[in-house]
């Protein structure tokens, strides 16, 4: 099932949660809105699923086309799971999964074998197949949560939405998870929303990514798109570690101008596409000093000082290259940039 919002916004008592929203999720496709708090994300999510109603004179809520703007949460065949997982503690996991097909009208209610053959196969689509009677209480989080996305799709639901549903997790089992989720999702291919403010999380399981800020989608594309030509410098300061340099950088070269006052608007680079060298070869390097050196794993973090303004830089090595660098604190080295990219003064948050 498609969703599209056309022109729709939201405003609590003077805050404008949402401002004239366009959105559209295509048939079978997973997609994260992602943005910081209070940036309307969960909101949007409400106002698809019929939790909340938008402003009068907003656009409609069309799914597959049809108005369903004024239809109660009951009759849109949403299945919602929330970061809190809501699950029955006095019932076990197969009852919990049940839930929605007892609870049906007697007339649409399935029969009884109908509801076990259904809640075992949601069980093994969810790797769970042997806690089926095992309590919330013992179960891990990871597993917990997986009990809550079986109940959700046991009602067969038309659209999965998804908030903050791995916000409660450790790191370590928020990727198992993502990962997943993204195979599920492969096999089911039910058309899912993902709210998230975790941005490796949203450009790993998703189609497509919406960021959020202040109400508005920045920037909808897909992941590739979303992290390599960021719409502006919210999208680009969002997505990760950044470098910010005022100049834009001189024609044919890859350096930025080593002069913050040398041309109009700011350039943004990632610490990975910062290089340090020994030598400036070429001429074109920028002057600076190392300040720190943070080891990360497989990678080496290093923060510069440039000699000639005392601006801070960070780089992001991998170990070989440190290694091959040999480099220690105060020593003097050289940077140049890659990937670089520019916006006007007037974008500049």
């Amino acid at each position: 099932m498609s969703i599209e919002i056309i022109g729709v916004s939201k405003t609590f008592n003077r805050f404008k949660a949402l401002s004239n929203v366009n959105f559209k999720v295509e048939t079978g496709e997973l997609v994260s809105l992602l943005g910081p708090s209070g940036c309307g994300k969960t909101t949007l999510l409400r106002v698809i699923a019929g939790m909340e109603a938008a402003d009068p004179g907003s656009g409609p809520i069309l799914f597959d086309g049809h108005d369903v703007t004024c239809q109660e949460v009951g009759k849109r065949r949403i299945g919602f799971v929330f970061q809190s997982y809501a699950l029955f503690k006095h019932m076990s996991v197969f009852e919990n999964v049940a839930f929605g097909l007892r609870a049906k009208p007697w007339r649409q209610r399935p029969r009884e074998a109908e509801i076990r053959a259904k809640v075992g196969e949601l069980l093994q689509l969810v790797q769970l197949q042997n806690f089926a009677q095992r309590y919330p209480s013992q179960l891990s989080g990871g597993q917990r949560q997986r009990v809550a996305l079986a109940r959700a799709l046991a009602v067969e639901p038309s659209v999965l939405l998804l908030d903050e549903p791995f916000g409660a997790l450790d790191a370590t089992v928020r990727r198992e998870l993502r990962r997943w989720l993204r195979k599920l999702h492969s096999k089911i291919h039910v058309t899912t929303i993902l709210v998230t403010h975790d941005q490796e999380e949203a450009l790993e399981v998703s189609d497509r990514v919406a960021v959020m800020n202040e109400g508005r989608i920045e920037q909808f594309a897909s992941p590739e798109t979303i992290y390599d030509n960021p719409a502006n410098p919210f999208v680009f300061k969002f997505l990760g570690s950044y470098n910010l340099f005022h100049g834009r950088k001189p024609n044919g070269s890859t350096a930025v101008a080593a002069s913050p006052s040398s041309a109009n608007g700011v350039t943004f680079v990632r610490p990975h596409d910062v290089e340090i060298r020994r030598e400036n070869t070429d001429g074109s390097g920028i002057a600076a000093k190392i300040s720190h050196i943070a080891f990360a794993g497989s990678s080496v973090n290093v923060e510069l000082a440039r000699i000639d303004d005392q601006a801070v830089v960070d780089a992001a090595l991998s170990m070989h290259a440190y290694k091959d660098l040999g480099l220690k604190p105060d020593d003097k080295v050289f940077i140049r940039l890659r990937n670089t990219r520019s916006f006007d003064d007037d974008y500049v948050i």
